[in-house]
């Protein structure tokens, strides 16, 4: 079995899973989203790696944006409040409940569910305010626009492999980052199926320099330019992904990278 075609193995071994035996509880999710937003509530948004075309079955199964009013809880806390707010509303029904940087994680069955509150901007827009635990503030972005930056972007295979690393490693990448930092680096190289070896390959070793690692390159967010993702880990997180990636671009066999 040629590189590409093990690769392939490895990308089908991880596809997401079939969610349609989970409808009748997504749908009371959602309901049940939408009457804790009361007033507030606009809309609940795909936001995640299926939109985007890179989930894979070892990180969450779904993602859902609630998008709310540009002034919701404006005189009651704000952001936080809200982040706190469906934090204690989930752990009422769902516990236990994962706090995440931006989101909540709970699991219905087996089905990981990642939950996002958001603020929408006023107008014709869809830039979101959210709240950010690590660092007790707010930042705005547009969800769509990254679901079109990475769904077009040609990468989709590298970009899961990547992911699959992530997960194989346990290693702290952000997805947004991890993509974006993907896309830009493989700035023209060929989208040939037949080169999707050489890519992850290229990407690996690019993770691994010690001089022009991209993880030491200012990667700021489409969506907002005071946004930096690649200020989303710390150095001691991003040695981390170095050493996993030296291991890895140093092995003679795809198997001893992912499996």
């Amino acid at each position: 079995m040629d590189s590409n075609m093990y690769l392939q193995t490895i990308l089908n071994k991880y596809a997401p899973r079939s969610i349609d035996s989970y409808t009748l509880n997504i749908l009371l999710l959602k309901s049940d989203l939408q009457k804790w937003a009361s007033t507030c509530y606009i809309s609940i948004l795909n936001s995640g790696s299926r939109a985007k075309g890179t989930a894979i079955s070892l990180a969450s199964d779904v993602d859902y944006l609630v998008s709310l009013t540009s002034d919701c809880n404006s005189n009651n806390g704000g952001l936080k409040s809200i982040y706190d707010g469906l934090y204690d509303h989930l752990r009422t029904k769902y516990n236990p409940v994962r706090k995440q940087n931006v989101s909540f994680r709970i699991k219905i069955g087996n089905l990981e569910v990642d939950i996002t509150p958001a603020r929408k901007q006023t107008g014709n827009t869809n830039d979101h305010w959210l709240y950010v635990s690590k660092q007790d503030t707010w930042k705005q972005t547009n969800i769509q626009k990254h679901i079109n930056d990475v769904s077009g972007s040609g990468r989709l295979n590298e970009i899961k492999l990547l992911k699959i690393w992530r997960e194989l490693n346990r290693l702290d990448f952000p997805s947004i980052y991890l993509e974006y930092l993907a896309i830009n680096s493989l700035s023209g190289k060929s989208k040939d199926a037949t080169k999707l070896s050489d890519n992850f390959i290229f990407l690996l070793r690019e993770l691994a320099k010690d001089t022009s690692n991209p993880l030491n390159s200012r990667i700021v967010d489409p969506a907002n330019s005071n946004n930096i993702l690649s200020d989303l880990l710390t150095a001691t997180e991003k040695k981390a992904i170095i050493s996993k990636a030296k291991i890895s671009s140093g092995q003679q066999y795809w198997e001893d990278i992912v499996w």
